[in-house]
């Protein structure tokens, strides 16, 4: 076989023989035709492996991919960060390389954007991950994508290099690894709060979280004075596993500058400072704030940035605007049954989302409403920057959340509707 070079104008580059081009043409046009494998869940149609239609198994793309970006987290971070990203296995019995399962996603990646007349781009592991940290509307233009209105959906974090939220709801039931690495970082502190009083759990978990959230980025001389307020076997939890040294690449010098909205790092973009909390950067301009010494600083671990801290951003941001009304809100009451309520026996709670795609939180939240079904006013809250970015957001989500008891509204709205206490 040879190998023909592109762009066109390249000195390497040798036309196909007309032949050859014919004999490709052929094999696009019949991959309706065959059927091919691909493995899937209880939540797609039954366990085990099934035999999916040539079009029909074009309409798992979008989980397929979300699925394999997930299994390649999953064997980097969870195995120690030393697992090698490979399209060969060096031994058979290796776990190193692609599984069977990661090749498929990767053969339908290329089939679709084939057909489009596009390069392929799914051939090889590394660049099909890198462009996964663009919105799939703009490398992926499948119906598949389009119609489950996923062409704003990132499936890897541009910041921390991890699945977003997005591709771990988009796994859910397919790979089986949704959350495992959420897991393992709170399975500890879960087990400490665990030992404690019921009433005395829930506070500890309400404080800790609004404080991780509030400073992800700290000195540990402020650390310790606010895990004096909590039991040893519960801030040592956090001590041990929530933050992490600063590391030294995201500072220049001795000194790091943290925004002034969130308190996160700034770093240096261009000629100037950004935030790299992606919630306050499309809230807010950049505005730097103090500059403390490096060499004391400690940052979140990359599954608290995710999980706790991006979304906390907007829901501390609606908390403190309901208490300037008056309101008493907790946070993350009963251990996150919801992101927050009005107080014991509030008929109001609030879970608040920033999905990309309205669809996929709409789906999503029929399917499993969690804690949000325990009150009689059920309200879903989008961050206004994210109604303001995604075209009729609220309209979309509300279609799909039809014949539901929540309710899907901007946060500017929630405070209107809420009101004074």
């Amino acid at each position: 076989m040879k190998t023909y070079r592109m762009p066109a104008d390249s000195s390497d580059y040798r036309k196909m023989p007309k032949l050859l081009i014919e004999k490709i043409e052929a094999l696009v046009r019949e991959t309706s035709k065959p059927d091919e494998p691909l493995s899937t869940s209880s939540s797609i149609g039954g366990g085990g492996p099934k035999w999916v239609q040539g079009n029909d198994a074009m309409k798992l793309l979008p989980v397929a991919l979300a699925a394999l970006v997930t299994r390649q987290a999953r064997q980097v971070f969870m195995g120690g960060g030393a697992s090698m990203v490979s399209g060969v296995d060096r031994l058979r019995a290796d776990v190193s390389g692609l599984s069977d399962e990661d090749r498929r996603a990767m053969a339908l990646v290329s089939r679709a954007r084939l057909v489009e007349g596009l390069s392929d781009i799914g051939a090889e592991i590394h660049q099909l991950l890198a462009i996964c940290k663009q919105p799939l509307g703009e490398w992926l233009p499948v119906a598949a994508v389009k119609d489950a209105g996923l062409n704003s959906v990132r499936l890897i974090d541009a910041e921390d290099r991890m699945p977003t939220l997005e591709a771990e709801e988009l796994a859910v039931g397919f790979s089986g690894v949704t959350g495992l690495l959420e897991e393992q970082v709170f399975a500890a502190f879960q087990d400490a709060l665990s030992k404690q009083p019921t009433k005395d759990a829930d506070e500890y978990y309400s404080q800790a979280r609004a404080f991780v959230v509030r400073n992800p980025v700290i000195q540990r001389s402020k650390m310790f004075r606010f895990y004096g307020r909590l039991p040893t076997p519960v801030w040592t939890c956090i001590d041990q596993q929530f933050y992490e040294p600063l590391p030294a690449g995201l500072v220049a010098g001795d000194e790091a500058t943290l925004c002034s909205h969130c308190g996160n790092i700034m770093v240096v973009s261009g000629r100037a400072l950004r935030c790299t909390t992606a919630a306050c950067c499309a809230e807010h301009g950049p505005h730097p704030g103090s500059t403390v010494p490096s060499t004391d600083l400690y940052r979140l671990n990359k599954s608290l940035r995710k999980y706790w801290f991006e979304p906390g951003i907007d829901e501390l941001r609606l908390a403190d605007k309901l208490e300037a009304l008056g309101h008493k809100v907790r946070l993350y009451p009963n251990r996150d049954t919801v992101d927050l309520d009005l107080g014991e026996g509030s008929v109001v709670g609030i879970d608040l989302k920033a999905y990309s795609s309205p669809e996929l939180l709409g789906e999503r939240l029929k399917r499993r409403p969690g804690g949000l079904r325990t009150y009689k006013k059920p309200l879903l809250v989008i961050p206004d920057w994210l109604a303001r970015r995604v075209p009729n957001y609220i309209d979309r989500l509300s279609a799909c959340l039809e014949g539901s008891a929540i309710r899907a509204l901007t946060l500017r709205d929630a405070v209107e509707e809420i009101g004074h206490a």
